[in-house]
This record gives structure tokens, C-alpha cells and sequence, in this order.
């Protein structure tokens, strides 16, 4: 394939931004969800003064170079079908997009990062300093060679990939092997959370710290439902906004040396998420693709979007 011209990436003086999602419909998630799908719209609207918009459902449509066969163009704030080739100037990837950007061309977040942020072992073995004993499993016999490494009394089954709470397992470790189905993943000591976070929650909970190249743009509480310990909003977790002045010394201090490594990737977008054990703080996991705000979430609603816009244009290089 021949080198795409540069040219090919803008349009009256813009450059073209493709954000692209698994596939779908546009009625598919996440715009299935009221929330998110407003929340995309008003950045749509936002990023339409400085970018061309194209959505792009299925990372099968994608042809190298930053190159995607079809796709739908937001234009005067409505979709509308696209069926001519998109040239990228910067992809906003919120799938599995196995690309690292080019000459010409670059993608928030790269493959590079997304492959150590999105596998809970790579994440592991790059921060086990700040994170509670971790052990890789694949099968059913290993499972119970590896849990008596365990030493608290409760332990953590989670798939190695995926997100919104889907597939962990949290439990008492002599009997959590009743509740698995699959055995291909991580285990973990539990962390246990109940005390809280001295002036800021004293019950279960996590927190997370969204960050965009070195930002903290977000810091909130998540906190589960009743009789569960999975605080994702998926899992009828509930969000409790703190602002950043509130977020211990010791969160900023972790969050900065984790950035440190992932600044050679280049422009970026990730969530943290920790629990504080008897006010200790422990690493959770990495969220690659954070989802966008909801509008109730008032406190970082509007700076939210306007640092999502502000880590875009910065990818792009003169």
C-alpha cells in the first residue's frame, strides 16, 4: 500500500477524527445507553470547530494507514452515512484497534499501551509493587495449586480481560472454585475496603483517577450496591465526585510514577482504580477506554469533554 497524502486527513483546513467502537449499530452500545449517547453528542458538537467527525463501528472496516472503508460522518449534528474511504488524523480507539499510529497519523490510545492496560496480568507484572499478590491461571488444576498462595481469607477471580465487573468472582477462597465457570484469568488477594478513605467515605468502595497525558481530568468514588463488592456502575455501583484537593498525597504521588512509563506511548487516555485497606492504598486495575461522563456528573461534566478535545488536538504533530 502506497503512502496515503497527507492532504487526504483534512478537509477545508480540519483534520479528520475517527472515533471508532466494536461493532454495532448506531442504536447498539454505548449509545443504547441515554446517558453516554448524550455525552457523546455534546463532545461531537464541541470537537466539530476543530474536527472533521467520522464514527466508525467494527475494527474489520479498518485498511492500515489510518484508512477505514466506511463509516458514518457527523455532520450539522446528525449522522449520516459514509461510504467513501476516511484517511484518519487522529483516531479516538475505543475498541481493540491493533495500531500505533504513522507519520502522518496518530491513535489515542495506542496498541502498545492498550495491550498492557487492558491485560490485568501485564498490569500486574508492571506495577505488583502498588497491587496486592497476583497470580496467572489457566485451568482448574492450576487454580487450586495457586490459591493456597493466597494468605487472606477472601480472594478475587478475574478474567485477564475485560471490563464493567463482568466475570469476577469475590469470595471466601476455600469455596469461591463452586461459583467459576472458566478458570482462565487472574487471582488476587482481596482487598478489604470497608473502612473507607479517612474524610471522604468510610464504607466499601473504589477510587478512580481518570487521566488524559499526565491530567488528572476526573476523581470520583464508586461505590457498590448492597450485599455486593463490585462497585461498577454496570454492577449498580454508585458515583460519589470528590474533588482533586480531597485525593490523598500518597493516590497523586502513584498515579504521576505510573504515568512516568506510560508517557512513551504518546498521547493518552486511562482510569486508575484503588482501595484503601486500613489506609493503605493498593492498585486495583487499569481501565484502558474509560466511558465518557455522564451529564450528572456535574462537577467534571463540561471539563471532561473539553480535555478529552485538548488530548486530541495535542496528538497531532506539526
Amino acid at each position: 500500500m502506497s503512502r496515503i497524502k497527507k492532504s487526504l486527513r483534512y478537509h477545508k483546513g480540519k483534520p479528520n477524527l475517527v472515533v471508532i467502537h466494536p461493532p454495532g449499530t448506531l442504536e447498539d452500545y454505548p449509545f443504547s445507553i441515554p446517558q453516554y449517547r448524550e455525552s457523546y453528542l455534546d463532545f461531537f458538537k464541541l470537537a466539530a470547530k476543530n474536527f472533521n467527525i467520522f464514527y466508525v463501528r467494527n475494527k474489520n472496516k479498518y485498511r492500515g494507514q489510518g484508512s477505514f472503508s466506511e463509516g458514518y460522518q457527523f455532520k450539522n449534528n446528525v449522522f449520516q452515512l459514509y461510504k467513501n474511504k476516511i484517511y484518519a488524523r487522529i483516531i479516538y480507539n475505543k475498541t481493540t484497534l491493533h495500531a500505533n499510529g504513522g507519520r502522518d497519523w496518530d491513535i489515542v490510545n495506542k496498541w502498545n499501551l492498550f495491550k498492557i492496560t487492558s491485560d490485568k496480568f501485564r498490569s500486574y507484572q508492571m506495577f505488583k509493587k502498588l497491587m496486592k499478590p497476583t497470580y496467572r491461571i489457566r485451568s482448574k488444576s492450576e487454580f487450586k495449586k495457586k490459591i493456597t498462595k493466597i494468605t487472606t481469607d477472601w480472594a478475587v477471580f478475574k478474567p485477564r480481560r475485560g471490563g464493567e465487573g463482568k466475570g469476577i468472582i469475590i469470595g471466601p477462597k476455600l469455596s469461591i472454585i463452586k461459583r467459576m465457570k472458566k478458570f482462565d484469568g487472574i487471582i488476587q488477594e482481596f482487598i478489604d475496603t470497608s473502612d473507607g478513605i479517612p474524610k471522604i467515605i468510610n464504607s466499601y468502595h473504589d477510587m478512580r483517577i481518570l487521566v488524559m497525558n499526565g491530567r488528572i481530568v476526573q476523581t470520583y468514588i464508586r461505590i457498590p450496591k448492597k450485599g455486593s463488592y463490585l462497585a461498577n456502575i454496570a454492577r449498580g455501583g454508585k458515583i460519589k465526585e470528590i474533588k482533586k484537593k480531597l485525593v490523598p498525597k500518597s493516590i497523586l504521588k502513584i498515579v504521576k510514577d505510573i504515568d512516568n512509563k506510560f508517557s512513551k506511548y504518546g498521547a493518552r487516555i486511562y482510569a486508575v482504580d484503588f482501595g484503601f485497606e486500613h489506609n493503605q492504598p493498593y492498585l486495583i486495575e487499569i481501565n484502558p477506554q474509560p466511558g465518557l461522563p455522564y451529564k450528572e456528573w456535574k462537577m467534571y461534566y463540561n471539563i471532561w469533554h473539553s480535555e478529552l478535545l485538548k488530548t486530541l488536538l495535542g496528538a497531532i504533530k506539526p
